[in-house]
């Protein structure tokens, strides 16, 4: 009786036991009860999903050549939204992000509250799932930690770009909305926050991308004592592929789950993608929820600007600066206030990593991340690898060659990531013999006392560890301009250089 089971996990793909029991009740005239048995009975090429449970004690099942196949996933998140499943919400918000985030990632999108009552936390999500064997953790090139469906980690690493170069953009747009609502007066001035790698902000129970306060009469509540409480403005953000209506509902499900709470005062609560399913769209509104393109918050020039950016920053990284089109990205993006910082901190990565290849090895990596033994981590902007001799770690600051870099970046530099990039340098198998030089690269202005931290730290650390050095704004574009490449020295001359 297991051939009629499988033919049936065949034609309709995976599905729960008591879906399967109920078409042998049909198709063969049988009792529920004996249905039932053949179907706990079934094996050969039958698997059953282990670890999340669904109700009634129903079994998730399918055949071992169907596990990971898109047919796979879209039957297993139609069962757990069946059941209102934080699984299914979860796994939802991963297929519509590519299979992955960052882990930093994982609580913002996946829908479950951080602690709440009678909720599956994120971090719960991730465990029961891993154990189940659907997701995992991977180190994905400049990403670091991800939080993954289960595929080969060769997979990842070839999307980790295109992940990367949403997350610049999506800073970039936070950043216009941040710039709206308070212009608008929507928001108090200087209480929005937003997300980055090591915080997330938050209101009730849940992390967003986006948060702010609101005074607006149709947010306050007045409280017993009479005293006036804000709501809230919460907005999360992806401008990857086009919504669905799957991948709308682990927000809506944020979004439901936050008006239910007594004690948060109401919240306007904002999605902005790039483009919606038409069932996602409408979902979203009948939701209550406003779902926003950039263009339609902010106009075509904007929307344009940050799909140039996209364009942009995908050639960077394919080695192309053209500083043509990082003028019209200027242009287009720095009056929202902050874009114009960020994007010269980004551009200046890029030209650093280039400089890089010309002057020193074709061997270059960007963003890497690492992590010593007690599990500390710290980010490399720049590694230049020079075969069996070198390993160049550069740490970027691209600010405005009249801006002055704060001690404490300098700091930071010193005491946290150059020891614990040393320490996962010392046990990496193919860098253990090799110099290792750590350099400050920047474009601004080091004050005496951060010039002074560095020549400190260059006199007591033994040579035989590792090296120190730094580079101002002129050591950089003498680089520059030993690459002979115009297009580098031009980038650099129109955003780096003061003028005369």
């Amino acid at each position: 009786m297991t051939d009629i089971i499988e033919t049936y996990l065949e034609d309709f793909g995976p599905a729960l036991s008591g879906t399967i029991s109920e078409h042998l009740e049909k198709s063969l005239g049988i009792s529920a009860a004996a249905a039932r048995k053949r179907v706990s009975r079934a094996s050969g090429n039958i698997r059953r999903l282990g670890y999340v449970t669904f109700a009634r004690k129903a079994r998730f099942m399918y055949l071992e050549n169907q596990f990971g196949s898109p047919l796979y996933w879209r039957k297993l998140v139609d069962a757990l939204f069946s059941t209102n499943s934080a699984y299914g919400y979860a796994i939802a918000a991963l297929i519509q992000r590519e299979g992955f985030v960052p882990e930093w990632e994982f609580p913002i999108v996946c829908g479950a509250p951080i602690k709440q009552s009678r909720h599956l936390s994120p971090a719960t999500i991730m465990q029961r799932l891993k154990e189940a064997g659907l997701l995992q953790t991977i180190q994905v090139n400049g990403l670091g930690d991800c939080i993954c469906i289960v595929q080969s980690e060769e997979h990842y690493n070839s999307l980790a770009a295109d992940t990367r170069v949403r997350l610049i953009t999506e800073n970039i747009l936070l950043l216009a909305v941040k710039d709206w609502l308070r212009k608008l007066g929507i928001v108090s001035f200087d209480k929005v926050t937003i997300r980055s790698s090591t915080h997330a902000p938050k209101v009730g129970t849940f992390v967003w991308d986006l948060t702010a306060p609101s005074y607006l009469g149709c947010l306050i509540k007045t409280g017993k004592d009479k005293k006036v409480k804000p709501g809230f403005v919460a907005a999360d953000v992806y401008l990857g592929d086009t919504i669905t209506e799957p991948g709308s509902r682990p927000f809506i499900n944020k979004c439901k789950t936050l008006r239910a709470l007594r004690n948060v005062g109401p919240c306007m609560q904002i999605f902005i993608a790039n483009r919606y399913e038409k069932e996602a769209f409408s979902l979203l509104k009948q939701n209550g929820i406003m779902p926003a393109t950039p263009e339609s918050l902010f106009g075509e020039d904007v929307a344009k600007g940050l799909s140039e950016l996209t364009s942009v920053l995908h050639d960077a990284a394919s080695h192309s600066l053209d500083p043509e089109r990082f003028e019209r990205l200027f242009a287009a993006l720095g009056k929202i206030e902050g874009a114009a910082n960020q994007l010269r901190g980004t551009l200046f990565e890029y030209i650093a990593a280039e400089v890089a290849r010309k002057n020193y090895s074709s061997l270059v990596r960007m963003n890497q991340i690492y992590k010593n033994q007690s599990g500390k981590k710290a980010e490399a902007d720049v590694v230049i690898i020079t075969d069996n001799i070198s390993v160049r770690f550069i740490e970027c600051k691209g600010y405005s060659p009249r801006g002055i870099i704060p001690d404490t970046e300098v700091r930071r530099w010193l005491q946290h990531n150059v020891p614990v990039i040393y320490k996962a340098v010392k046990v990496h198998p193919d860098w253990q013999n090799l110099d290792i030089k750590f350099e400050f690269w920047t474009t601004g202005i080091l004050s005496d006392e951060a010039i002074a931290m560095i020549k400190t730290a260059q006199v007591s650390t033994k040579a035989t560890r590792y090296s120190l050095g730094f580079k101002l704004n002129q050591d950089v574009y003498d680089l520059c301009k030993s690459t002979k490449d115009k297009g580098l020295i031009t980038a650099f001359e129109k955003h780096y250089l003061p003028p005369y």
